[in-house]
């Protein structure tokens, strides 16, 4: 009994070791959006903060320019069409992969996984032609469309809803249920799991996206969080605590989504069989 209990401690404590290693940035940031720039001035690194001030949030969020808050309206309108978009689409073309037979379904499905192993910047060239030639340049369409129905997104609902058991569509198809009553009013409320986690991922991506807004967007205005965090520095030269701000902005709507949806994440990863038992 003493070797496993051993085992364990070793484990948790290379865990905890590695949970302070990732955490140490973030909490560096935190810290440093708090602090004044008096003391970001005093010699040295501080990992505390002597007088806690919101004063470079409210700096960043009263900027002449509203930089922050237009960009953040618009990675925020950008993620709620891209989410929605995702959960509707990858969830239809899930249930017809998990529950119906048509010719070529699973070469069609091997060839959709098979582009999951296609580097982005391999197709960065060729998507931009593409989007030029659409005069999709410097609009919000290439950052919403293209991702709607991301392979990943599809191979995830197609996993889960195979747990889902067959003699429930059989007894509503026997009653007179068609397709879509089938999948809004039958399908869709057994995968909350799985609904939870393609919004959270979906709404991560598009959040984040730095590389295709910035390929894409010309005009200030249309531009996402991430690629005015990017310019806070040139804006705001010398001001730590005012790019820190700016970045805690960024990541806070993300993770307190994660935090209220863990659970329905977790549970929907395990039954899609992407974790071991």
């Amino acid at each position: 009994m003493k070797a496993p209990r051993r085992e364990m401690w070793i484990v948790y404590t290379l865990l905890a070791f590695g949970a302070i290693v990732l955490a140490l940035p973030f909490y560096y940031m935190l810290i440093t959006s708090f602090k004044s720039m008096n003391e970001i001035a005093e010699p040295g690194m501080s990992m505390l903060v002597k007088k806690p001030t919101v004063q470079p949030y409210v700096d960043l969020l009263n900027d002449p320019s509203h930089l922050v808050v237009g960009a953040t309206w618009n990675s925020f309108v950008i993620g709620i069409f891209a989410t929605g978009g995702t959960m509707l689409l990858c969830t239809l073309a899930g249930y017809a992969f998990a529950k119906h037979r048509f010719p070529g379904k699973e070469a069609i499905f091997m060839v959709l996984l098979a582009t999951m192993m296609i580097p982005g910047s391999v197709l960065l060239v060729p998507s931009f032609l593409l989007l030029r030639d659409f005069g999709w340049l410097d609009t919000w369409l290439p950052l919403i469309i293209p991702g709607l129905a991301g392979a990943f997104g599809v191979f995830l609902a197609r996993q889960f809803m195979e747990k889902i058991p067959d003699s429930l569509i059989e007894c509503a198809k026997i009653e007179g249920s068609g397709e879509w009553r089938i999948f809004f009013q039958i399908v869709l409320p057994l995968s909350k799991p799985l609904l939870a986690t393609l919004g959270i991922m979906s709404f991560l991506g598009s959040w984040n996206s730095f590389l295709g807004p910035l390929i894409i967007l010309l005009d200030e205005k249309k531009f996402t969080l991430p690629l005015v965090v990017a310019m806070l520095q040139g804006r705001f030269p010398g001001k730590d605590n005012m790019q820190m701000a700016g970045a805690m902005i960024s990541i806070l709507p993300v993770l307190i989504l994660f935090f209220i949806f863990q659970r329905q994440i977790v549970q929907s990863l395990a039954s899609s069989g992407l974790k071991e038992g």
